[in-house]
């Protein structure tokens, strides 16, 4: 018989914190999933780790080189079986409970295409924060545009059906926030978006995370931020946009002609008031004015 929830799991070349990731899955008070352990060109001693496990729902698929985490997604989403899919890093440990309190969530909410939920960051002096993601539909969506404050990508769950009916895949020329990419993609496709408001995930911090590498910052946001500015402000032109997205970067460098122009964008982005995917204006219009303040203190500065 089927699974009733298949677990992608991607897994690096890197054992430390494996096995807590790994056995926070199978430890799971819901039983019923398959877990996808997709090993991305991992080395012998990894893929050893997991294969001595013997464990039927442990489903393996060995990658020969590495693909990067994209690719090892895709990979292990191609095969999934389970009407449900629940995201989940090497990095992580899920609550004992996290995969029921989603899957009957799900059940309850056939309305519902993703469902995220809070978490905790665990930080690497062993100090422990809460992490809160915002709950409704329209929320989230216009947390997109933050990208990384909408959902938590190693706790969602999302609808199997709609993934293959639309042909969603990990978008492998991101190098970061190919998660985001993903969201934004089922956004626009009409996914509708929910955010538990439990904490059923640990979420680890370490200098060997990805994102810890800020290389790729700005550009991979501006990549997703440049899909959702014609979706949320489609009357912007091509020069207001472009400009809107150089002040949302991280390190502001405006000339003052830019800054005026950028005042002018933000300005007509807020006087918009359809909402075209379900997103909520009025949190739209206070993330632009985080970012017109910061604009304005960087001209200052100036």
């Amino acid at each position: 018989m089927k699974p009733k929830i298949s677990v992608l799991f991607p897994v690096g070349d890197r054992i430390v914190f494996l096995v807590e990731a790994l056995e926070s899955v199978l430890n799971q008070t819901f039983q019923d999933f398959e877990l996808l352990a997709a090993l991305d060109g991992v080395s012998d001693p990894v893929r050893k780790l997991v294969n001595d496990y013997q464990d039927p729902r442990i489903k393996v698929i060995d990658l020969p080189v590495c693909l990067g985490v994209g690719n090892a997604r895709n990979a292990a989403l191609a095969t999934a079986a389970a009407p449900y899919i629940a995201l989940m890093d090497t990095d992580d440990i899920a609550m004992p409970d996290r995969l029921k309190r989603q899957y009957d969530w799900m059940q309850a909410h056939p309305d519902v295409t993703v469902c995220g939920s809070n978490s905790i960051k665990q930080l690497e002096d062993g100090r422990q924060v809460s992490m809160k993601y915002p709950e409704t539909d329209g929320m989230i969506k216009s947390r997109l545009l933050m990208v990384d404050s909408a959902v938590l990508n190693p706790t969602a769950m999302f609808r199997t059906g709609f993934v293959k009916q639309h042909r969603l895949f990990y978008d492998p020329n991101f190098k970061r926030d190919e998660d985001h990419r993903f969201f934004v993609e089922m956004m626009r496709l009409g996914a509708h978006f929910y955010g538990i408001q439990e904490e059923l995930l640990l979420y680890r911090r370490h200098s060997g995370n990805l994102t810890k590498d800020q290389t790729w910052f700005d550009i991979c946001k501006k990549r997703v931020r440049e899909i959702l500015l014609p979706v949320f402000f489609p009357l912007l032109s091509g020069e207001e946009s472009a400009v809107l997205l150089k002040g949302m970067q991280r390190q502001v460098h405006l000339t003052f002609d830019e800054a005026c122009l950028f005042v002018t964008a933000i300005n007509k982005a807020v006087q918009e008031n359809r909402s075209f995917m379900g997103e909520d204006r009025q949190e739209l219009r206070r993330i632009l004015a985080r970012f017109y303040q910061r604009v304005l203190s960087s001209v200052q500065k100036q």
